[in-house]
């Protein structure tokens, strides 16, 4: 539910100036955010170059990315320690992995 006060009654005011400390902390946020889409941007281009001029498969490409970045996501959260999945969460875990796994391994014929 939305708060009463969140606009104005009068239309035509002019617009309220932002607090100090509010306007510092969202342009370093700001500059971040563009930085960030610029460099997702720029790997994606890289990613089509690398490829299109290697002739390097899709599929080993994408498991040469996805592989480090679960290794280290494991390392990182140790999953194994945390509180243990019901019945329902592993079963389902397993179809998924499954279907992801027919997926990968049939995506790319020659």
């Amino acid at each position: 539910m939305m708060s009463p006060n969140k606009f104005s009654v009068d239309r035509g005011s002019p617009p309220q100036p932002q607090k100090k400390g509010k306007a510092l902390l969202q342009t370093p946020l700001q500059i971040i955010h563009v930085a960030a889409n610029f460099m997702r941007i720029w790997s994606i281009y890289s990613m089509y170059r690398y490829l299109t001029q290697s002739g390097a498969s899709v599929v080993f490409f994408l498991f040469a990315c996805i592989a480090p970045a679960a290794i280290l996501f494991l390392i990182l959260q140790k999953p194994w320690k945390g509180r243990p999945l019901s019945n329902t969460q592993v079963v389902s875990s397993i179809i998924n992995g499954a279907i992801t796994a027919l997926i990968l391994s049939c995506g790319e014929r020659d």
